[in-house]
């Protein structure tokens, strides 16, 4: 057969890769001709950073009418017989002893019965920084809105006037919607009717 009668295709060479680019890791999939690595890595750290947080999610809805508070031995709370289930909010412990925000100490009780000004100075500024959190958590994406949300839980021996002073410290901050955390106690018995 001669080259006049066969049938060619006329093609320009193509471009073969060179050996550093074959054995990248970006582009040598695409010139292994059919073989794959059978050797995956997993990326550690973003596995961590997903466990973490579904860690996390868990743990906030796992008790979805939860312990908002915790009894303490310092805080004999009253008791009432009707009552409502309490709102996630910030949390005011005020004991015979000492107030306390979430936790953290702010004053002593017996500092703030001898001033005479009605607001807690520390406890105004600690309730500040708190709702400046919640803003900068809702800039950032977070849902809700700040409503302005506290919870107390006192001593049922607290002098009023501290609870005055707290509630008055609260407002200032911008915590104006005020709950008191109580124990949930029994219905009062209903006197009986006798008529004889």
């Amino acid at each position: 057969m001669s080259r006049a009668t066969e049938h060619v295709i006329i093609v320009k060479p193509g471009k073969r890769p060179g050996k550093r680019l074959s054995k990248s890791k970006v582009f040598g999939s695409k010139f292994s001709k059919g073989k794959r690595n059978t050797n995956l890595e997993l990326n550690l750290t973003s596995m961590i950073d997903i466990f973490v947080l579904m860690v996390v999610f868990l743990i906030q809805q796992f008790s979805a009418d939860g312990d908002l508070l915790f009894l303490t031995d310092k805080i004999r709370m009253p008791e009432a017989a009707h009552y409502e289930q309490l709102d996630r909010a910030p949390v005011i412990q005020v004991s015979q002893e000492d107030i306390s925000v979430e936790g953290a100490l702010i004053a002593q009780v017996s500092d703030v019965e001898r001033e005479e000004l009605w607001n807690i100075q520390p406890l105004e500024e600690k309730l500040r920084d708190q709702k400046k959190a919640f803003e900068v958590l809702r800039q950032a994406g977070a849902s809700g809105e700040f409503k302005g949300d506290i919870n107390i839980q006192a001593d049922k021996g607290v002098p009023f006037k501290i609870i005055k002073k707290v509630m008055y410290s609260a407002n200032q901050a911008g915590y104006f919607n005020i709950n008191f955390a109580v124990l949930a106690g029994s219905a009062p018995a209903k006197a009986e009717n006798s008529e004889g």
